[in-house]
């Protein structure tokens, strides 16, 4: 029988201990809703609805210091179509999003990562919208319909308790493909197959819309703003993945999951330092029409692995993360993308739904730009060179209150905001920012 799972996947936040999240769990504000779970569970219908809030402020450095606020309301539908239609082995799922508030990275910090998973341009989207068909036992799974690359590709369960939004998308993909990518708040059509043959093994594949949004100029997200665009015609993002989980280890009571992955993007790329004759782009003698490559791509690998298990206890311990990715610097922005981190279950005594977590992300600048910035200086006078990368150390702690609230203060510094690349009304580099957030977690 399919698993239903009524995840909030928009921001790619896996569960951190490997289980669906709790968007459609029973334990909600307004318990049974007057009967209304009770009655449609029998029938397979699961639903939920979420609201996170969160407050920002930039104590110094960065665009400016001040106070924003954003938020996410999210509604989740799951069906079980085994149970309502006897369609064995399948599963139905869709959301939405009513997305508010101002984006506080773009109003204060001025980052190239996001300082939120969640903000965005003030919309009511739709979101995931797909049909799942389980084959050979559950063995295979073909999964049909709208989705974000990040809701199952390039995951780090352990890094989904941190708001930075490169902890859920990694920033490489972000700045490196046509509108970001598809990702949160824009998913795409795609399909995706999943064979694991046994529990230590799994092979990942899926191929996504390339750019997520319509033709045209200014903010991709607006372009787009009902998520109901449903581009067919338009190049092809491709992922593969291979997830290896040792028995062994798992024998000991750490389990653990080990990715090696790559995608390949068949869409045109334009080179960020050279014209089509070969010149710099900012030299006197140069055309001005940057060279065109073909094609992009990345390999990367990922590790998530419980380190501890604290003793009587099903799911308290520590586990570490480590993502790595790279990418060609000839034809993108960002050449290499790095996270690390703990995630420490249960830190306190008593508290043993609570997360505490210390993580560190790197977007790197590639070569070629980085020379772009340097010959814009030496022909013009002008600018400054850019940095080598935007390191951002993330410090956590999500307190579960009751089994519907959660609270969450985030500390971020941000080293090199916007990693030296001009933005409007600043001339000279963005000076290291000291951010603090708060979200707000509701289950309806």
């Amino acid at each position: 029988m399919a698993e239903c799972i009524c995840g909030f996947a928009g921001t790619g936040r896996a569960q951190i201990w490997l289980g669906p999240n709790d968007v459609c769990a029973p334990d909600t504000l307004l318990g049974d809703w007057n009967g209304l779970r009770s009655a449609l569970a029998p029938h397979g219908v699961n639903y939920g609805l979420q609201n996170q809030t969160e407050l920002w402020g930039n104590l110094t450095g960065g665009v400016k210091q001040g106070i924003a606020f954003d938020g996410l309301l999210t509604a989740s539908l799951c069906i079980d179509l085994d149970k309502a239609a006897n369609w064995k082995g399948a599963t139905f799922f869709a959301n939405g999003f009513q997305i508010y508030g101002p984006e506080p990275t773009q109003e204060l910090v001025g980052a190239l990562q996001l300082v939120s998973g969640i903000e965005a341009a003030y919309s009511t989207k739709l979101y995931d919208l797909w049909l799942e068909q389980q084959f050979f036992d559950g063995k295979l799974l073909l999964r049909l319909g709208q989705e974000g690359a990040s809701d199952e590709f390039m995951l780090a369960p352990f890094a989904g308790i941190f708001l930075n939004s490169s902890f859920g998308y990694p920033a490489l993909l972000a700045l490196d493909l046509p509108s970001g990518g598809p990702n949160y708040p824009l998913a795409v059509p795609f399909f995706r197959l999943l064979y694991a043959p046994n529990e230590q093994v799994s092979l990942v594949t899926g191929v996504f819309t390339e750019d997520p949004a319509p033709p045209g100029t200014g903010d991709p997200q607006l372009r787009d703003r009902h998520g109901t665009a449903f581009r067919l015609n338009d190049h092809a993002l491709s992922f593969a993945e291979l997830w290896y989980s040792p028995a062994f280890m798992t024998a000991q009571g750490l389990p653990g999951t080990y990715k090696l992955g790559a995608w390949f993007a068949t869409g045109p790329f334009t080179d960020p330092l050279h014209d089509t004759n070969g010149l710099s782009l900012v030299n006197p003698a140069s055309n001005g029409v940057p060279a065109t490559h073909t094609g992009n791509y990345a390999i990367y690998g990922i590790i998530n692995q419980l380190l501890w298990h604290k003793p009587n206890t099903q799911a308290q311990g520590i586990g570490y993360f480590l993502q790595v990715m790279h990418a060609p610097d000839d034809r993108d922005l960002s050449d290499w993308f790095i996270e690390a981190g703990l995630n420490w279950k249960g830190p306190l005594p008593g508290r043993s739904h609570d997360q505490a977590g210390l993580a560190v992300t790197y977007a790197g600048i590639g070569a070629a730009a980085r020379q772009y910035s340097r010959d814009l200086i030496f022909y013009s006078g002008l600018g400054t060179p850019y940095a080598q990368g935007e390191p951002i150390i993330e410090a956590t702690y999500r307190a579960r209150l009751t089994p519907w609230f959660k609270l969450q203060p985030d500390v971020q510094y941000v080293i090199n905001p916007g990693a030296g690349i001009p933005i409007p009304g600043h001339s000279t580099p963005l000076k290291n920012a000291l951010v603090l957030g708060l979200r707000m977690t509701v289950n309806f």
